[in-house]
């Protein structure tokens, strides 16, 4: 019999299989706003020049990030759990052939040690139930003095339905432990075929698990709007209530 965690895993493992194409459309018609005008520039900036270097797509989706990175010069290989994704990812052409994809969990990752300059996860850790394993193997396959660059939702804020305007405060009963919350996907008005759980952890978890598994925080960013964008688009009044993102740089010790 497969214990709680396992069972966990391959329940999110079939949700996002069942949102494969969902996502694919998502990304390729660029209907997330929040992607496309906030946190993937902010991503990118943190990022930086990535010419030359050997980076680790973790998380990669239908692949979008892992292109742009590879036109930028780098040597990309974007991993995921659902394989529809890989095969999106993997059918869609990348520049000079940088971009490659593999099906594979982040907390089991088939590379050697010290393979990677760097490694992005990019909304990729809420949807994890215990990253704990992820932090190791990230560990694992970054070079010494190497860099994590990690976009998640804000564990302080975030709440059920915080995209619909929602702005429930969250109790430190809830905000200490681990906490999931289960919804659809409902972006540009447009609903997942299967629900998800969002996983959310006190930021104490994040600086600590870092530390044990051999990084330093070297910065915390939090995007968001800027002034014009909150005064002259009530789709960001609505859609950004309070602060939702969290942006994490780590070196490897």
């Amino acid at each position: 019999m497969e214990d709680t965690a396992q069972a966990i895993a391959n329940l999110t493992r079939e949700r996002w299989e069942a949102n494969a194409q969902y996502w694919v459309k998502i990304i390729r018609e660029r209907r997330d706003r929040y992607r496309t005008d906030l946190t993937d520039g902010a991503v990118l900036d943190a990022v930086g020049s990535c010419e030359g270097l050997r980076v680790l797509d973790a998380g990669c989706g239908e692949g979008y990030l892992a292109r742009t990175l590879a036109s930028q010069g780098a040597d990309v290989t974007g991993v995921d759990v659902s394989q529809g994704l890989i095969d999106a990812a993997a059918a869609h052409p990348s520049p000079d052939g940088t971009a490659t994809f593999t099906r594979a969990g982040v907390e089991d990752l088939p590379f050697e040690d010290a393979a990677f300059d760097l490694v992005v996860c990019n909304h990729l850790f809420s949807h994890l139930q215990d990253p704990t394993g992820a932090f190791g193997e990230f560990s694992r396959v970054l070079k010494s003095g190497g860099r994590l660059v990690l976009l998640t939702l804000h564990p302080c804020f975030y709440v059920e339905n915080s995209e619909q305007g929602a702005m429930n405060s969250v109790p430190a009963s809830q905000y200490f432990a681990s906490r999931g919350i289960d919804q659809r996907f409902l972006v540009d008005g447009l609903e997942s075929p299967s629900m998800i759980t969002s996983w959310l952890r006190p930021l104490e978890f994040y600086a600590g698990t870092l530390r044990d598994s051999g990084f330093v925080i070297a910065d915390l960013r939090e995007p968001h709007p800027t002034e014009q964008q909150m005064r002259d688009d009530p789709w960001w009044r609505k859609g950004f209530p309070t602060a939702l993102f969290m942006l994490l740089i780590a070196e490897r010790r």
